[in-house]
C-alpha cells in the first residue's frame, strides 16, 4: 500500500477526531510517528511503514490498523467484529490489546515471502487486504500478528517441522516487541533484504545463528542454491545491502 495513501487516510482520522499530528502521535507513545512518516515520503515517495506503527496510532485516531493500512474494514467500528473476532483497545505504550473473553485477533496480512527473488518494494507495499483472525499469541497477545504466504522451497527441511510452499507462516511484528524478546539462535524469522535504495527487496523465512561477530541467517533446504544471509550486528552488509528483520515466525498454516 502506497505510504501516500496510509497518510491521507490519518490525516482524515486526526481531523475526525480533531488531533493534532504531535498529540496523535504522542498518545500513541511514539511522538515522531506521522512526522517520520511525511519525511520518508518526502524522500522517495513509496517508502513502506511498520505494522507496529499503525497498531499504535490506529485507537488513537478511532479506527483499526488495517483500515489505516489498506482502507479495509469499517473506519470507525462501533463494536468487536463478530463471529469469533475480537475487540481492540489502546494501551498505554499504544499497542494492540485483546480482552481476555475474546477467542481471536485480527491478523496483518503480509504478503509472501520467497527466498533468492527480489522484486520492487511496491509488489510487497501493495498487498491486498484478508480478513484473517486467528487466537492471540500465548506469550505476546499485545504484539500485532502478520500472515505471510510461503512461495519456494528454502524452508523444507527445517526441524522438527519444514516450512513448505503454500504454507502460510504467522509471526509477531518485531518492532512490536520492543526488544523483549533477544536474537538467539534457533529463531525462525521472516528477514528482508533491500539493495538499490531500498527499491528492490527480498523477504524471506530463515532461522538465525547467533555468533560473537555475526549474524547468520539460513536457509533449511534440500537444494543447494539457497545460501545464508550473512551480516555483522549492525545489519548493514559489506555490498551496501540492508538487512532488517521483520517478524518473527511463531506458527504455521496450512490447508489440505
Amino acid at each position: 500500500m502506497e505510504l501516500r495513501e496510509i497518510l491521507e487516510r490519518i490525516e482524515r482520522r486526526l481531523e475526525a477526531t480533531g488531533l493534532s499530528e504531535r498529540a496523535a502521535s504522542e498518545k500513541a507513545g511514539k511522538p515522531d510517528a506521522i512526522r517520520n512518516l511525511r519525511r520518508a515520503l518526502e524522500k522517495d515517495g513509496r517508502q513502506g511503514v511498520s505494522t507496529a506503527t499503525l497498531n499504535a496510532l490506529a485507537p488513537v485516531l478511532g479506527t483499526t490498523s488495517v483500515w489505516l493500512f489498506a482502507g479495509a474494514g469499517p473506519e470507525e467500528p462501533a463494536k468487536a467484529p463478530s463471529s469469533g473476532s475480537t475487540s481492540i483497545s489502546s494501551a498505554a505504550g499504544g499497542e494492540e490489546i485483546v480482552q481476555a473473553t475474546q477467542p481471536a485477533v485480527r491478523v496483518l496480512y503480509g504478503g509472501f515471502v520467497e527466498a533468492g527473488s527480489y522484486r520492487e518494494i511496491s509488489e510487497f507495499i501493495d498487498v491486498p487486504p484478508e480478513d484473517i483472525f486467528l487466537p492471540p499469541d500465548s506469550e505476546y497477545p499485545r504484539v500485532q500478528q502478520v500472515a505471510f504466504d510461503v512461495r519456494g522451497d528454502s524452508m523444507n527441511a527445517l526441524t522438527p517441522r519444514p516450512i513448505l510452499r503454500g504454507d502460510r507462516v504467522v509471526a509477531l511484528d518485531f518492532e512490536g516487541l520492543h526488544g523483549r524478546v533477544a536474537l538467539h539462535t534457533g529463531m525462525v524469522v521472516i528477514v528482508q533484504q533491500s539493495r538499490e535504495g531500498g527499491h528492490l527487496v527480498e523477504r524471506s523465512v530463515k532461522q538465525l545463528e547467533v555468533y560473537e561477530d555475526r549474524y547468520e541467517f539460513h536457509p533449511r533446504s534440500t537444494v543447494s542454491r539457497y545460501k545464508p544471509i550473512v551480516v555483522p550486528h549492525s545489519m548493514e552488509a559489506d555490498d551496501g545491502r540492508e538487512v532488517r528483520i521483520l517478524a518473527w515466525a511463531r506458527s504455521v498454516l496450512n490447508k489440505l
